[in-house]
């Protein structure tokens, strides 16, 4: 979850603060920087947003050696004494650490009976502690083998023109401009510094200067790696008038909807669904994590619907523990939108190890899990800086709708073309007066039938990630199988159908609820009669479009709901607490 950069070069402390800026979705409970010039340390640390660290910087234009992170706790509480980065017992080396040591405690335990002082309670000071002897390949390596579990390091020392590093099962990139060389958890990092970038792999490590890069694969062997090119820009979005940047990219829904249209045209998207044509699969696993899943959800009802064959979703954190039937016939589709996702490049490798053909839906082109797969589609929704997902879960079901199209034989563009004249995202007014009746509410329930209970469930999981209002979702139909025990006059129960032939029942199952006492909202792209309208508090209509896009047309209502409900309650939608964009541990 944490980001790492480190930078050697002129005007260290800019640099670095920059990229702690473009890595901060990826945590940002703390954020600290280590700078050594002179065979001397120089330390900033804050809790908090990056920002916070910002005032603390004493800017220096000469040339340095720094290395910089920012925070997701995993181990130990939010505090200075737990930010990065940490130190070795003699204070000559310090590190940054993206990911889990799962055996810290053991290597604490034993490193306390030598006579080591802990300041923190992170793993990641465990490995610095580890560093007490003269930084070197040896002494790296010696660390390495100690190590069990995930890590991206990044090390300097008093004593070295070099930062080491080491990867594990986190991301890590390397880059070498004219002026200047850069090591970062994305490559994001090194747009305005490198032309190209190097992809670490799983047990390389090794360190870099300015001038060179010097790489030792799993087995200890030197590699020679050539960089790739950096094709993509960092674009540094602004809120373009507005309040937060969740508000924007839920309307930004409509432009990666066009940009997803005109990629899916090209020759090179063809070829690839033209080699997915050519597998020979009877049977299909789409496997997500969060909202993730729940796009996964929706693209499996396209598929269910379109193929006479067995369609499974997956939560990727639980399918290992599942003794499924995936083999050399099972197309296995793993859906992320950073593409590092912990659990699901874990699941991904274990389909893999049994002979599943692995596809990627992802808004990550370089990422771990776009390389792992044999075809990697992207998503084209573009930067999404808001930690809950908005437009990609959009363009994510938009590119499974694809998928499904043309498995299927039908034209997928005049359909999205269609959709793209009829797109809703509601009426602002209503939605910001509903969302100031439930902002006063400690719970909220959601429900629906088929398609409509999986926005259902994407809708909660929105209103609780930003407002932090407990939140459920329940089909219709199990509401009296022990659910509507909970419901009472604090109850508001949110009521998704659109469904045009399971109308009426979900509608029946709302006046059982209105009879106990609860609060109605009706979300509908259908037209309702004047018993339905005195039954429900308020009803939120949008536009009717063709069947299959009517999950995506209710959720930008159902997104801008949360939103509102989240400011209305004072907190920041974009930085929610505890949750970061990147999932990258287990």
């Amino acid at each position: 979850m944490c980001g790492i950069i480190g930078y050697i070069g002129s005007n260290v402390e800019s640099n670095l603060y920059l990229g702690l800026e473009r890595l901060e979705y990826r945590g940002y409970d703390s954020s600290g920087m280590t700078i050594k010039r002179n065979n001397d340390f120089t330390t900033y640390k804050a809790t908090g947003v990056v920002e916070k660290l910002k005032s603390t910087i004493k800017e220096n234009e000469e040339f340095g050696i720094g290395i910089a992170h920012t925070r997701w706790a995993t181990h130990g509480q939010i505090s200075i004494e737990n930010c990065h980065p940490h130190f070795s017992s003699n204070g000559s080396t310090a590190l940054v650490h993206n990911g889990i040591i799962e055996n810290y405690e053991e290597l604490k335990d034993d490193l306390i009976k030598k006579g080591k002082y802990f300041y923190g309670q992170t793993d990641s000071e465990v490995i610095a502690k580890l560093f007490d002897c003269k930084l070197d390949i040896n002494n790296l390596r010696r660390v390495k083998k100690k190590l069990v579990g995930s890590y991206a390091l990044a090390i300097i020392s008093k004593n070295s023109d070099y930062i080491y590093f080491a990867k594990n099962k986190s991301p890590l990139y390397i880059a070498l401009g004219s002026e200047c060389a850069l090591i970062a958890s994305d490559p994001s990092c090194f747009v305005g510094f490198a032309d190209g970038y190097i992809t670490l792999e799983d047990g390389e490590y090794g360190k870099f200067s300015q001038k060179e890069v010097i790489i030792y694969d799993k087995n200890d062997k030197i590699v020679k790696k050539q960089p790739q090119k950096l094709d993509f820009s960092f674009i540094n979005e602004e809120k373009s008038g507005y309040q937060h940047f969740m508000l924007k990219e839920i309307y930004q829904s409509r432009l990666a909807l066009e940009k997803i249209m005109e990629v899916y045209r090209s020759y090179d998207i063809k070829e690839k669904l033209k080699e997915l044509k050519n597998y020979e699969f009877d049977r299909i696993y789409l496997i997500g994590c969060g909202t993730a899943y729940h796009a996964g959800l929706i693209g499996g009802s396209y598929m269910r619907e379109a193929f006479n064959i067995d369609v499974f979703c997956e939560i990727a954190s639980e399918i290992m523990y599942k003794n499924l039937n995936i083999d050399e016939k099972s197309l296995c589709i793993f859906i992320s939108q950073s593409g590092e996702t912990a659990d699901t490049l874990a699941a991904l490798e274990y389909c893999k190890s049994r002979g599943g053909i692995i596809v990627a839906v992802t808004n990550t082109e370089y990422s771990s899990i776009a390389r792992k797969a044999s075809i990697n589609f992207p998503i084209c929704a573009g930067q999404e800086k808001a930690v809950a997902s908005t437009k990609a879960y959009f363009a994510q079901c938009i590119v499974l709708y694809i998928l499904t199209s043309y498995l299927k034989g039908n034209d997928y563009i005049l359909p999205l073309y269609n959709f793209k004249r009829q797109i809703d995202f509601g009426d602002d007014n209503i939605l910001k007066t509903l969302a100031e009746k439930l902002a006063g509410y400690d719970k909220v329930f959601f429900i629906g039938r088929g398609r409509d209970y999986i926005t259902a469930q994407e809708a909660s999981l929105k209103l609780k990630e930003i407002t932090y209002i407990f939140s459920t979702a329940q089909p219709s139909g199990e509401l009296k199988h022990g659910v509507i025990a909970l419901i009472d006059k604090s109850v508001p129960v949110i009521v998704i159908a659109t469904d045009e032939n399971l109308f009426n029942k979900t509608l029946n199952n709302a006046y059982e609820i209105k009879a106990r006492g609860g609060k109605l909202v009706l979300f509908t792209t259908l037209n309702t009669d004047s018993e339905t309208e005195k039954a429900f508090d308020y009803i939120i209509k949008v536009k009717k479009p063709e069947k299959d896009f009517m999950p995506l047309q209710i959720i930008l209502s159902l997104q801008k709901l949360a939103y509102f409900t989240a400011v209305t309650k004072g907190y920041d939608p974009d930085k929610p607490r505890n949750l970061a964009k990147s999932v990258t541990v287990e």
